[in-house]
């Protein structure tokens, strides 16, 4: 702890200390709170994709194996290759997708996570203090 609480003499500056701390626990709360749901979100979208991605893969591995058919008409033919174009392309996009979860952007979410998290320790920390402090002051 860096702080010293005796620096507050009484108990109107240990009352107004307090509320500004509080006041900047609520804004890193916020922002802990918005960060959780993002997640939920980002978990949610992540595991679509890779939903996507393995029906995607599924529909390639079957017109793959139509188009191996001997005996296909010439009119299937051409409508599975053209299928197969589209679910390789889909396949593609979220194979890059899913790939590009994490890296720099994951990195620096879990830091700015652990900052927040950092902070709210510190206020809380702050704020007890500052109880504490105004506790053992005598009424005026």
């Amino acid at each position: 702890m860096t702080y010293d609480v005796n620096t507050l003499k009484d108990r109107a500056q240990c009352l107004e200390t307090q509320a500004s701390l509080e006041a900047e626990l609520d804004g890193y709360q916020n922002r802990d709170q918005n960060l959780a749901f993002q997640d939920r979100r980002n978990d949610r979208s992540d595991a679509s994709a890779t939903t996507r991605l393995a029906a995607a893969t599924d529909k390639v591995n079957y017109l793959t194996q139509q188009l191996a058919g001997p005996n296909l008409a010439p009119a299937d033919r051409r409508r599975y290759e053209d299928q197969l174009l589209t679910a390789t392309y889909q396949q593609a996009r979220l194979t890059s997708r899913t790939a590009d979860a994490g890296g720099a952007a994951g990195f620096l979410a879990a830091v700015d996570a652990d900052q927040i998290d950092a902070q709210v320790a510190v206020l809380s920390g702050a704020i007890a203090a500052v109880k504490a402090r105004h506790d053992a002051l005598p009424a005026a």
